[in-house]
């Protein structure tokens, strides 16, 4: 009498092709979403909610009193944030690296607090990046983003 076996046959869209492949850029278009969304969106805010990067355009600058503004001049640094997935799992928020080839723009550490003149100087930055980072690093959002994206994966 032949041995009992048993066979299980996977199918559907995650199982197609290559399983692990499948599974590795479903996480990384969740990833994109959370530091896209929940990242970039979070310093930048917008004219409704403003996040981290706020205040009147230059010609009203110098006019305005300084709780009227909050790490925006000229908008530089504004136009350089962005999100994007640099390595299978990686995600990064950044002052340009990364973004179109652009290098971190030069005074991005200085108003984040973490270059070696804030140490001398009475601005001690804003920390845009770091409550950021601590916003994202939630397991409810992980699973908002990521386990929606993977699940999204296994239905379609």
């Amino acid at each position: 009498m032949p041995p009992k076996t048993t066979t299980f046959k996977m199918h559907g869209p995650l199982f197609d092709k290559d399983a692990s492949k499948n599974l590795v850029e479903a996480t990384n278009r969740g990833l994109l979403d959370l530091v896209t969304i929940e990242g970039s969106a979070r310093i930048l805010g917008d004219e409704r909610k403003p996040y981290q990067l706020w205040g009147p355009p230059l010609s009203q600058y110098n006019k305005s009193a300084p709780s009227e503004r909050h790490g925006r001049k000229i908008g530089e640094l504004r136009r350089h944030i962005g999100a994007a997935v640099i390595r299978d799992s990686v995600a990064i928020v950044a002052a340009g690296e990364q973004q179109e080839g652009r290098q971190n723009l030069i005074y991005a550490a200085w108003v984040e607090g973490i270059s070696p003149r804030n140490a001398s100087s009475s601005f001690k930055g804003y920390g845009m990046f770091k409550n950021t980072r601590e916003h994202m690093d939630n397991p409810t959002l992980h699973e908002e983003y990521i386990g929606a994206a993977i699940a999204e994966a296994f239905d379609a």
